[in-house]
């Protein structure tokens, strides 16, 4: 065997072993951290982005989000109170943390961002009671007009930002890819998109060709580095952008029957949450 191959694949299982030591040992060190720092809960904490998608890179950054309750006494405060945290660690560890009424708001009203949360496939920490509750009302909430209009905002957004130069880093088409077929899913199944990209992929994309042409994307996207920049097929870019603008043309006329609840369910896991674990933090 060569020397080259042999250091190749030595290269491959280091990386490997640091991913797993990323997931396991040093994440939820940092996020038990965070916890002692701000004095908190944390209840639910995943990867999302790219990592989560399935379509990193090898120098990506670890997206780490999660959602946190206070002790009692923080909610009965005349002023309000910041609800965000936000914490960077050098090993390119970034972690973004929402307050659990923060959360539940943007719950409400569907937010696609925190939806993807709630469905990451890399899960850190989590409460098991809040994740239960989370799992019984989180469809009730989800509103597939806001998700479209969502998802087609960000292939435009990276369609009129990066992809009108020459070159442009392979994830940049695969963020533009991924709103595009997540509008499809939508349209097809009025449900949230699967948060793995490739699972969304093999949903959606049912010609053999263009199938294989975006399945080697991802493995070329993941073999480089985060900025790097990649030619796309031609017939690949071609057919993502007549489905984009296929959806173009529709998002305004997207309106499924949608749900009409209130507030009462998550007023009552908030409530919960916070009186159950005062003697908790």
């Amino acid at each position: 065997m060569k020397r080259e191959i042999i250091m190749e694949m030595n290269e491959d299982l280091s990386s490997q072993n640091l991913i797993e030591q990323m997931k396991k040992v040093f994440i939820p060190a940092h996020l038990r951290d965070v916890e002692r720092k701000y004095d908190v809960k944390i209840l639910l904490a995943v990867e999302s982005g790219s990592r989560a998608w399935g379509f990193e890179s090898k120098n990506s950054d670890w997206d780490v989000r999660f959602i946190y309750i206070h002790k009692p006494q923080w909610y009965f405060k005349v002023d309000e109170q910041r609800d965000v945290i936000e914490h960077m660690y050098p090993d390119d560890v970034d972690l973004v943390g929402w307050e659990l009424r923060k959360a539940l708001s943007l719950l409400k009203r569907s937010n696609p961002s925190l939806l993807e949360w709630f469905n990451s496939p890399t899960v850190y920490l989590a409460d098991e009671t809040f994740v239960r509750r989370i799992r019984e009302v989180e469809r009730q909430f989800f509103d597939p007009v806001k998700s479209m209009y969502h998802y087609n905002h960000i292939y435009n957004k990276h369609n009129e930002r990066y992809l009108q130069h020459k070159g442009y880093p392979a994830k940049r088409f695969l963020y533009y890819l991924r709103g595009i077929l997540a509008c499809k899913w939508i349209e097809n199944n009025k449900t949230l998109p699967p948060v793995p990209f490739k699972q969304l992929v093999e949903a959606t994309v049912k010609d053999k060709t263009m199938l294989d042409k975006i399945n080697e994307l991802i493995l070329m996207k993941k073999s480089e580095r985060e900025c790097d920049m990649m030619t796309v097929d031609n017939s690949l870019v071609e057919y993502a952008r007549s489905m984009g603008d296929y959806y173009n043309n529709c998002v305004n006329t997207f309106w499924p029957e949608q749900n009409h609840i209130t507030d009462e369910m998550l007023d009552s896991i908030l409530y919960d949450m916070v009186i159950t674990q005062k003697n908790v933090i």
